[in-house]
């Protein structure tokens, strides 16, 4: 049931990630020839900030899908509705505390936006509709959580697919049309507030029981224990936020709005790529959970190499793609030759992508064994570093100073986490799966440079052809040696043997 749930979660999470990846790339080239670069920067730099207001959140939905995990499995329907009572209270709270500090932040917003053409009153009125948009989502979507916990994920992917389908089609249609984002983000506010009300009467019919026992407390002891993970959770969450979103903050404010709006289509692209392995990441958490209920420390230190070992295969692959054709792409096809960053721009970007990657199976085993305090502790570090490192190397380096300071922070977050996952959770030694990691990293830079030579020789101008047979290259190269060398191994045979063995599932039900 495991393996079908994470196959099944897998298929719709990637499904949805792979077409909000087409219509945003196409939404994100619309505002950028109708609205300019500039837009694209201001628009990132408030969805920043925005995110980093979303702390207040705290982290109670890690907490609470946690235990929502053991409930699940024990079918007890009242610690259920008494969780996800809890749950719904504090998002209230969450909604209006992030109105409150957000209206506070309004008055200084454009000071973030270096070299700005946009008037002061037009860059509130776009901050304060995305503020309301988060705020309206955190009212409306927490019931979404018990899906993702009940290991029915799919259900959820397809709805924020709908839900971002409709919105990306509105920009698209309005900048086309009128150039008017502020309608544009309007419309965003109705489609998604509709959608969630719709999301939360398909919960209700499904789990009945909640409105059964919505007057039902948590037991004090649950509640205390809860709370005292928030703590944790809440650092580790706005140590993650400042990570992904101090990078357009600091280059909007250290050098200028429009570069922002550059770097932007270069980390749509990244971001695009990390979301979708951290979707199917997701997807398998609930599943591994789970699994960790059981306590055998053994199966769980093989089942965490043959995750690694997967993502190490499609973080071979994505780097690969990305250092060969991302500027290609850009420039050629996508956008125009002025949107182009230099060489070692895209290096840092490609670095930073494949250590996120790479990094997302020991912070799967960190979350899903409960590890929290641990985590918070990791966190501050890598966050402090991350913004010393990238305010001290912004004016010498530039942008690659701020990148430089990223890459620094999710080596900390790697190193850091399986050090204390293997000596405080397994009680063994790491120094396999460093060997592992250590491995996968030279093969994949060596994988990547073998494929940025072909293409640099091959694809010799605007041709469609010449790309694509370019990408089926990059494609081939890394997957092809990456199972020659490892077709012995028991960790691809354990892959391979898992596939095999769904496939026969299916057909036999078929």
């Amino acid at each position: 049931m495991r393996l079908k749930n994470i196959f099944r979660n897998s298929f719709f999470s990637l499904l949805s990630q792979f077409a909000l990846i087409l219509i945003g790339f196409f939404s994100q080239r619309v505002m950028n020839l109708t609205m300019g670069e500039e837009l694209v920067g201001m628009n990132s730099v408030i969805s920043n900030i925005v995110a980093i207001l979303s702390v207040s959140e705290l982290g109670i939905a890690s907490a609470i899908v946690f235990h929502l995990y053991k409930a699940l499995a024990e079918q007890d329907e009242k610690k259920i509705a008494s969780l996800m009572n809890l749950y719904q209270k504090a998002y209230y709270i969450f909604a209006a505390a992030i109105i409150c500090m957000g209206l506070c932040i309004m008055p200084f917003v454009h000071l973030f936006l270096k070299d700005s053409r946009f008037s002061i009153s037009y860059i509130r009125t776009i901050y304060f509709l995305w503020l309301a948009r988060t705020a309206l989502s955190y009212l409306l979507s927490c019931k979404r959580s018990i899906l993702i916990a009940d290991q029915k994920e799919y259900i959820v992917s397809i709805a924020t697919l709908i839900i971002n389908v409709l919105n990306y089609g509105a920009i698209i249609i309005i900048l086309m049309l009128w150039k008017n984002y502020q309608l544009a983000l309007t419309l965003n506010i109705i489609i998604e507030t509709a959608l969630n009300l719709r999301m939360i009467q398909y919960v209700n019919k499904k789990y009945p029981f909640l409105k059964q026992y919505r007057k039902t407390p948590l037991e004090r002891t649950i509640t205390k224990t809860i709370f005292g993970e928030i703590k944790n959770i809440f650092i580790s969450r706005l140590s993650s936020k400042l990570l992904v979103s101090t990078d357009n903050l600091i280059i909007s404010s250290f050098i200028s709005v429009a570069i922002t709006g550059r770097y932007a289509n270069y980390s749509l692209i990244t971001q695009s790529v990390s979301n979708i392995m951290l979707a199917l990441s997701q997807t398998a958490q609930p599943s591994i959970g789970n699994l960790f209920t059981e306590k055998k420390q053994e199966k769980n230190y093989q089942v965490l190499r043959q995750v690694t070992f997967v993502f190490f295969l499609l973080a071979s692959f994505c780097a690969a793609g990305m250092m060969s054709l991302m500027s290609i792409f850009v420039t050629d096809f996508w956008l125009v030759g002025r949107y182009r960053l230099s060489t070692e721009t895209v290096i840092c970007c490609v670095v930073n992508c494949y250590l996120f990657i790479i990094g997302l199976p020991i912070a799967m085993m960190m979350s899903a064994s409960g590890m929290f305090s641990k985590e918070r502790n990791i966190s501050v570090f890598y966050a402090a570093a991350n913004l010393v490192i990238s305010l001290l190397l912004v004016k010498p380096l530039g942008i690659i100073g701020v990148l430089l300071g990223t890459s620094a922070s999710y080596l900390i977050q790697v190193i850091f986490r399986i050090r204390a996952f293997f000596r405080d959770y397994l009680c063994r030694s790491s120094r396999h799966y460093l060997s592992d990691l250590l491995q996968y990293t030279i093969l994949s830079v060596s994988e990547t440079a073998a494929a940025c030579f072909f293409v640099n020789w091959f694809y010799q101008g605007k041709s469609l052809p010449a790309f694509l047979l370019s990408g089926f290259f990059c494609a081939i190269l890394p997957n092809l040696v990456n199972y020659l060398i490892f077709r012995k191994s028991w960790r691809m045979g354990s892959i391979l043997h898992m596939i095999i063995s769904y496939s026969k599932k299916i057909m036999y039900k078929s």
